[in-house]
């Protein structure tokens, strides 16, 4: 299965040094889990000094630049998860836990986006969207 890859980025040195888009080939049957935790151990997220950045992971191809509206239900996006640079493993909200292949696109594509939300406590977006997936 082909997993395509974007995030936002988080300051203009950022442009200049690492690729925002990427592809993965993972074997069918890989879990959304695997895939995110893979992404926040891989390199593929932006480090900040002082070890703390927010991320929350997208399916979908609603979001492009700055789209990011700061809700669950903007464009056609599905949120997934929270990732953060200080955590070892990402947190899923309920749509995270659908089979990867669910999410895959009319060409069998998964497009996972990850918006950057500065160093804001993970914990309370967590708290945050899955009070919005849940209501």
């Amino acid at each position: 299965m082909r997993v395509r890859l974007t995030r936002d980025s988080v300051a203009m040195g950022d442009d200049t040094y690492a690729p925002h888009a990427g592809t993965q080939d993972v074997p069918d049957g890989t879990s959304v889990r695997d895939v995110l935790d893979g992404i926040l151990t891989s390199g593929y997220l932006a480090t900040i000094a002082g070890g703390r950045a927010t991320w929350i992971a997208t399916a979908g191809d609603a979001w492009a630049g700055d789209a990011w509206a700061g809700d669950a239900t903007a464009g056609d996006a599905t949120v997934l998860a929270v990732l953060a640079q200080q955590w070892a493993a990402a947190r899923l909200l309920p749509a995270g836990t659908a089979p990867l292949a669910a999410l895959a696109g009319p060409d069998g594509t998964v497009r996972l986006h990850f918006i950057y939300r500065t160093q804001r406590d993970p914990e309370a977006e967590y708290a945050r969207l899955a009070g919005e997936a849940a209501g």
